[in-house]
């Protein structure tokens, strides 16, 4: 079996070096530009393949996933059992392997056709070889992970802003098995542990309506998030209330001023009416 590079996604750098100056290209999270003549898969969300700007036609639901459980661990192979389980779970058809076989001989011909990368037979089972930089999910990671080791606390709140724009919806969309189910829930924890951490970079900033907004948007209702979020809810709250408390403040602020206005008034008029009440002199 050939050895994975330490780092694959070097081939993307050099690939976009050459390209850059391209007529078509496209912006994408992490890079200057991305040239459209790239493949570049998308998971987090429903599950597609673009090129050249154009979606490409992956099939149905269960090709789709067989496509995603290699995405999931690109240029590692995972062997057949695995993905015979990834994508039927415990209720596989019959002729469960030749129906796998089928999918990825399909799969093969689609990126073949799209000039995207291969998807190959080693001892160890099927892999499909790709940078992980052009499979999103991966992006994502890889660009949270730059962020938290950044020493600058704006290039690491630009780094979280990159990385959570590459997320469009659910990721894996509609597709449902069990270990899609597991994987999905995995990757929302990642995203919303980066959104917090981001979140800490802008109340560190002083950004605190700007977090308040987000968060409202982030738990829909703080309750729902205490409850699914588990660990991560105690967090989302203290973040509410530190971004609530400028606002606070103001708000407490405010009608102390009025109120001290209202008793200065008052006392005039009362000096007023006293010396109205008091008899002429004589």
């Amino acid at each position: 079996m050939q050895s994975v590079p330490e780092r694959p996604w070097t081939n993307l750098d050099g690939l976009l070096k050459t390209q850059v100056g391209c007529p078509t290209h496209r912006i994408f999270p992490g890079y200057p530009a991305l040239c459209l003549t790239v493949v570049h898969f998308a998971v987090l969300g429903d599950v597609e393949v673009r090129a050249g700007g154009r979606r490409v036609e992956v099939g149905h639901d269960r090709q789709r996933c067989v496509l995603a459980a290699l995405l999931v661990d690109a240029n590692q192979p995972v062997p057949v059992e695995q993905l015979l389980d990834r994508v039927w779970g415990d209720r596989p058809p019959q002729r469960a392997r030749g129906t796998l076989y089928s999918y990825l001989s399909r799969l093969r011909q689609v990126l073949a056709d799209a000039g995207g990368p291969g998807i190959a037979r080693r001892p160890g089972g099927y892999l499909i070889t790709v940078d992980p930089m052009a499979v999103d999910l991966h992006r994502f990671q890889r660009l949270a992970a730059q962020a938290r080791t950044a020493s600058d606390p704006a290039v690491a709140g630009d780094l979280f802003e990159q990385a959570l724009a590459l997320w469009r919806g659910t990721a894996f969309g509609t597709l449902d098995t069990p270990w899609l189910n597991g994987v999905r829930e995995a990757a929302h924890r990642e995203r919303l542990s980066a959104e917090l951490d981001r979140n800490d970079l802008a109340l560190g900033a002083g950004r605190h309506s700007a977090v308040l907004g987000r968060l409202s948007v982030q738990a829909g209702a703080v309750g729902r998030a205490v409850e699914a979020l588990e660990p991560s809810g105690p967090r989302v709250l203290e973040q509410v209330r530190k971004a609530a408390r400028p606002r606070r403040k103001r708000t407490a602020t405010a009608p102390t001023k009025a109120s001290r206005e209202r008793r200065l008034e008052d006392k005039r008029q009362r000096g007023k009416t006293k010396r109205l009440r008091q008899p002429p002199a004589d």
